[in-house]
């Protein structure tokens, strides 16, 4: 599977065709990362259509709600209030199905309403519960509604997640996949342009619990059509686990903690970044440890330069990472972003949150 070329830039936002100005580009910019969330954090939430009743007589608000709860329940809307003033919200339009009226529809099921209300009418409410403020403020001009804030996706949605520190730790780590892709394109003859990564991709895999690069891989795709980066990367940390399915050699040849980590790179990385790079010690079976692993990726960064396809994002879910970042979109094959967003599938078994807008 070949993954297309980077995403072109805006006309007014030019990517560098060097990549050694493209990492100055990366590691330089003030901007925040955007994180890719569910579509109905930003789409318009859908509505439905539901009857309202305006009552007489204030007084029988409650035994009326009771009643309706009892005989009527609100199933899928559940986030929606009752009442609003001596409004009432009977039921959604779709429960009648014939051609009857809701005055004749409250006759047949709850006759003890029958002359409660002095009008009804029809009106669209939120099918949806809110998940931001704005959100909430919004669905309040229709219907009352529930709402519980959540601060940590608030953060997420306006692009103001990380702090200053944190940003300039995954610019750091997202210049160095560039780096990566520089040294082996060098390797190879080939180009120092962005052109020149049109078919490949890099991943680096890093511990944030120790601020360490775990692993680094390279596209091997022009010799194993499953050997995206993203796969080999895996399978190196499970490598420094006494795992792993690929049987490769150690490339540096000395460090079980350095598993696919070529020497060369190793010592030119170390040369160019101020950073730690090898994986902790696994622990052994009687030790105890914490939520964050080391069971494959579990608790780990993936930095990728391109948004990784299916089967890549499927082994990350399987490897239990915990966030993944890339800088340019795969508009053909992409599952975080262009295609589908795997990460927000909500019968998957693991999720994980998933960061871009480097440049």
């Amino acid at each position: 599977m070949e993954e297309p070329p980077a995403k072109k830039a805006k006309a007014d936002d030019p990517i560098p065709e060097n990549i050694d100005n493209l990492i100055e580009n990366i590691k330089n910019s003030p901007n925040n990362l955007h994180a890719i969330l569910n579509l109905e954090i930003h789409d318009s939430i859908p509505t439905e259509k539901v009857y309202v009743g305006h009552i007489k007589n204030s007084k029988d608000l409650s035994i009326t709600i009771l009643t309706l709860n009892e005989i009527i329940p609100l199933k899928q809307l559940q986030h929606l209030k009752r009442v609003r003033k001596k409004d009432v919200l009977l039921c959604p339009t779709s429960y009648l199905t014939n051609n009857s009226s809701i005055q004749e529809f409250l006759e047949s099921n709850v006759p003890s309403l029958r002359h409660v209300f002095e009008y009804f009418k029809e009106i669209e409410v939120p099918a949806l519960p809110p998940k931001l403020k704005r959100q909430h403020f919004e669905f309040n001009k229709v219907w009352s509604c529930n709402f519980h804030p959540n601060e940590y996706l608030e953060k997420m949605a306006v692009d103001n997640f990380f702090n200053e520190a944190e940003l300039k730790n995954h610019r750091m780590y997202m210049a160095i996949a560039f780096d990566v892709a520089k040294f082996y394109l060098e390797k190879t003859n080939k180009v120092n342009l962005i052109s020149s990564l049109n078919l490949t991709n890099v991943t680096v895999i890093v511990d944030p619990s120790i601020s360490s690069i775990v692993d680094i891989a390279f596209d091997n795709r022009e010799n194993h059509p499953l050997q995206h980066s993203t796969m080999l990367a895996i399978d190196n940390v499970a490598k420094t686990q006494n795992g792993g399915a690929w049987n490769v050699d150690n490339k540096n040849g000395i460090d079980n903690k350095l598993w696919g980590i070529d020497k060369e790179l190793l010592d030119d990385l170390q040369q160019k970044h101020d950073v730690c790079i090898g994986a902790r010690q696994v622990r052994g079976k009687n030790e105890s440890c914490d939520d964050d692993g080391p069971y494959l990726c579990t608790g780990y960064y993936v930095y990728t330069i391109r948004e990784p396809c299916i089967m890549c994002s499927m082994a990350l879910v399987h490897a239990r990472a915990k966030r993944v970042f890339f800088c340019f979109e795969n508009t053909s094959f992409g599952a975080l972003k262009c295609k589908t967003q795997l990460q927000n599938v909500p019968f998957l078994n693991h999720r994980f949150e998933v960061f871009t807008g480097f440049l």
